[in-house]
């Protein structure tokens, strides 16, 4: 599946497109600067990649999947 970072994730920036994975886990917290903002709701966590290599696992609430 195919999807945009709404955040920097490690090495790869907003706005880049990105391969989603599967499902690595979930984020029971997020902090004020997270691109959702603050929030205690649990979400699942995905590992995504990059055109360059990069690999980061991420939270649903940071990615636009595309179509």
């Amino acid at each position: 599946m195919k999807g945009k970072l709404l955040a920097d994730a490690g090495e790869i920036k907003k706005g880049t497109a990105i391969d989603i994975g599967s499902k690595v886990g979930s984020n029971d917290d997020r902090r004020a600067e997270d691109a959702g903002g603050e929030s205690s709701t649990q979400a699942p966590v995905y590992a995504v990649s990059d055109d360059a290599g990069h690999d980061e696992e991420v939270d649903t609430r940071d990615i636009v999947v595309g179509r």
